[in-house]
C-alpha cells in the first residue's frame, strides 16, 4: 500500500475494522501508539519505565513534568536529546491529572500523528503475551480497552530501594474493594495493595475529548463504542522505598487538598495515608498499604501471595544489555 497511514486509517475506521490479512498486517505495522507519563519526583524508575515500553511498541513519548527536583528532568532531557519524547510542563499543585494528561493526548494525536494512547504513570509497566502491545490492539472497533493492573508488592519492614528485586509477590485472588464509611479512620479489611484496583485504559485518538482522572476511561465525541478488555496485564509497583512513599504520600495529600473541583472521594487513599503520615508517621502508612513480613510468610504458606518473579528477570536482562 503507498495511501498514506493516516487516510487509510480514517477508511478502516469507517468499515468497522472488517479487514483482509493484508491489510490486517498493514495496520499493524503503521499504527502509532504513544504513551503519555505523568511524572513527579521518579528518578528511580522512570529511565526504566520509559525504555522498557519503548521496547515493546511504544513509538514515543509525551511526559508531563510536574515540577521534579530529584533529577527526573534531567532523565526525561536525556531521552528528548534522543528524540523519542517530548516534556510538557505541568507546574500547577493541585494534580489535574485529568486536565494535564488530556492536553498530552492532544498533542500525541495532533503533533505526533497517534493513533492510540497509552496514558501511564511511572511505576506502572505494561506487558502483553506478545511482547508488543501493538498486539493487544489488534484492529478491534473499541475505542477504549481495559487493562488490568496486578500491585506487586513485598513486607514494608523489608524495602531498600532496590524495587525490581524487593517487590516480587502478588495476591492470587485480589479482594474487592468495598465501599468504607469513613476512609480517615476506618480500617481496612486487608492491607490497601490487596486490594483489586481499578484497570487502567488503552484509548484510540481519533474522537478523544478527554483522558479521565486516573487514566481509567475516556471520553469521545459523535462516536460512542463498548470498551473491551485487551490481553494486557500491568504490573504495578508503587511502593519501593520508605522515602520514596513518605515523598508521595505528601506530595499526593497536599495536592488533593489543594484541588477543590475533584469528589472528596476521589484519591481516598492518598487523603488517608496523608493524615495518617502527619499524625503517627510514616511506619503507620506503610502497614496500612503493605503485609508484614509475618503476614506475607503466612500470606505465602496459604497460597493467598504468590511469588512472580517474572519482571525481575526481564529488569536484570536490560541491566545486563545496558551494561554489556
Amino acid at each position: 500500500m503507498s495511501t498514506q497511514p493516516n487516510v487509510v486509517f480514517d477508511a478502516i475506521y469507517e468499515q468497522g475494522f472488517q479487514l483482509d490479512e493484508d491489510s490486517r498486517g498493514w495496520y499493524q505495522r503503521h499504527m502509532k501508539l504513544v504513551m503519555t507519563l505523568l511524572v513527579r519526583d521518579e528518578a528511580d524508575i522512570v529511565r526504566e519505565n520509559i525504555d522498557f515500553h519503548l521496547n515493546r511498541g511504544i513509538d514515543g513519548v509525551v511526559a508531563i513534568d510536574n515540577g521534579s527536583t530529584d533529577g527526573t528532568l534531567e532523565i526525561l532531557e536525556d531521552f528528548s536529546r534522543q528524540r523519542v519524547l517530548k516534556i510538557l510542563h505541568e507546574p500547577g499543585r493541585d494534580y489535574a491529572q485529568s486536565r494535564w494528561v488530556t492536553r498530552a493526548a492532544e498533542y500525541a494525536r495532533e503533533t505526533m500523528g497517534a493513533d492510540w494512547l497509552l496514558n501511564n504513570d511511572a511505576d506502572e509497566f505494561w506487558t502483553t503475551p506478545t511482547g508488543n502491545l501493538k498486539d493487544a490492539i489488534g484492529e478491534t472497533g473499541a475505542n477504549v480497552l481495559h487493562c488490568k493492573r496486578v500491585n506487586m508488592i513485598a513486607a514494608y519492614e523489608t524495602l531498600r530501594g532496590d524495587w525490581a528485586g524487593e517487590l516480587v509477590y502478588r495476591v492470587a485472588d485480589p479482594v474487592a474493594p468495598r465501599r468504607i464509611k469513613n476512609f480517615y479512620v476506618d480500617p481496612l479489611p486487608c492491607p490497601y495493595f490487596y486490594f483489586d484496583l481499578p484497570s487502567k485504559a488503552l484509548v484510540r485518538a481519533r474522537g478523544l475529548v478527554s483522558v479521565a482522572q486516573g487514566n481509567h476511561d475516556a471520553t469521545f465525541g459523535e462516536t460512542t463504542t463498548p470498551p473491551e478488555q485487551a490481553a494486557v496485564e500491568i504490573l504495578h509497583f508503587p511502593v519501593r522505598s520508605m522515602e520514596q512513599f513518605r515523598k508521595k504520600i505528601v506530595q499526593g495529600g497536599e495536592a488533593y487538598r489543594a484541588n477543590t473541583e475533584l469528589a472528596p472521594r476521589m484519591g481516598w487513599h492518598w487523603r488517608r495515608w496523608y493524615k495518617m503520615f502527619l499524625e503517627q508517621g510514616i511506619e503507620a502508612a506503610l502497614a496500612d498499604s503493605l503485609p508484614s513480613r509475618d503476614q506475607l510468610e503466612a500470606d505465602l504458606q496459604s497460597g493467598v501471595v504468590l511469588e512472580d518473579r517474572r519482571f525481575a528477570r526481564l529488569a536484570k536482562q536490560m541491566t545486563d544489555t545496558v551494561r554489556g
